[in-house]
């Protein structure tokens, strides 16, 4: 990456983060361009130089949340080495990430859920392709369609309980939650410590 290219860089990873920080204090409607300019500290013209419209930052800055979640969740996970009954997806060793990483970008993963604006599944596809499809391979599901729907089945639980969690302002504790999600999944598991 070169001088230009690198400040470029900056300055958008620059409006992301102003972005990000005023979706902590303001809906997403209410924040203008100016607001993230400010915020960010450079003029109209350099936010035109990189997007059309909020619509685009928005975009941008959701990707770049998504990316640093793959990132840490350390998508190269080995899934040929392990055993089916070690590839379920309501453990901790999956949900605590993914909760860890919604807590963090709690604002960002409720305006990535409402918006109609722009397609929200980049997240959902990235899911499907780096962790169902190889393990619902290892458990002898490789017909396409029939991965795709069990995972939007799986996933559309996952984000009901976990935008019900952002909605209580992600007050419980994350075992908690991960307790949940094993319950309504695995409904014959007892829960440990939080059992009905």
């Amino acid at each position: 990456m070169n001088k230009s290219e690198s400040k470029f860089h900056n300055t958008a990873v620059k409006m992301d983060d102003a972005l990000v920080a005023l979706l902590e204090h303001k809906e997403f409607s209410d924040i203008s361009i100016m607001d993230v300019c400010e915020k960010a500290g450079v003029n109209r013209s350099t936010f035109y130089a990189h997007y059309e419209n909020l619509y685009d930052l928005l975009k941008e800055t959701q990707e770049r949340a998504i990316a640093e979640f793959f990132e840490s969740f350390n998508m190269s996970l080995d899934f040929s080495n392990m055993s089916a009954d070690e590839l379920i997806f309501i453990t901790p060793q999956y949900l605590v990430p993914y909760l860890m990483f919604i807590k963090k970008n709690r604002k960002l993963y409720e305006v990535y859920n409402n918006s109609n604006a722009f397609p929200i599944g980049d997240m959902d596809k990235q899911l499907i392709e780096n962790i169902f499809v190889p393990v619902y391979a290892k458990n002898g599901v490789t017909d396409r369609r029939v991965v795709e729907y069990m995972s939007k089945y799986f996933m559309s639980g996952v984000t009901a309980i976990t935008m019900e969690w952002v909605k209580r302002g992600c007050e419980d504790d994350i075992m908690f939650i991960c307790e949940v999600i094993s319950i309504c999944v695995r409904p014959q598991m007892k829960a440990s410590q939080y059992a009905v």
